[in-house]
């Protein structure tokens, strides 16, 4: 299967979220390439939008990146925040009417719900550009909220970003696509 990974934000330019010292775009950027590597072992082809920092923070290059390397699948990686601090848990977003979003969604957030780490928050259905601009089913993962103590503690640390990358891994080819 081709997947792309699509670590969202971009680094300097646009960082995303911050909270503790860290910034949304690292932790993004350090789950997909674990996530990279793990689908690899498995054989899986992977494309990602971005291998580190970058000058652009547009969002339709990620979906044209997706869509000319005619990808199966495509996983956006996100950290939520929010300015109430006991704010956690993971969500997985599709596109509205997508049935095979909404199926890989669903798959990948019981993957990560059987994980643990955080509360479950759901899968809902989103107009994000990412979602709505690729040709093949889409998700948003927010992995957890970078402004929970708790939720940060797994999101920057190594062991905490290859338990949710393994579960995301875990979950491809669980869906019916």
């Amino acid at each position: 299967m081709k997947i792309c990974i699509d670590p969202g934000h971009s680094g300097p330019v646009e960082p995303g979220a911050c909270a503790g010292g860290f910034t949304e775009a690292a932790i993004n950027l350090a789950i997909g390439l674990v996530l990279g590597e793990l689908l690899r072992g498995k054989g899986h082809e992977v494309i990602l939008t971005r291998s580190g920092d970058i000058e652009d923070d547009g969002l339709a290059f990620r979906a044209d990146i997706a869509n000319e390397a005619g990808a199966d699948i495509f996983i956006s990686v996100h950290c939520n925040a929010a300015e109430r601090l006991e704010a956690r848990g993971v969500e997985t977003y599709h596109y509205p009417g997508s049935a095979e979003g909404l199926c890989l969604a669903q798959a990948i957030q019981a993957a990560l719900c059987q994980g643990g780490y955080t509360l479950d928050r759901g899968v809902k259905e989103a107009d994000f550009a990412v979602l709505r601009l690729t040709d093949m089913p889409a998700v948003l993962i927010e992995c957890g909220f970078i402004t929970s103590e708790a939720d940060r503690e797994v999101l920057i640390s190594e062991a905490g970003q290859r338990l949710i990358a393994e579960a995301i891994v875990s979950s491809i080819g669980t869906e019916s696509l």
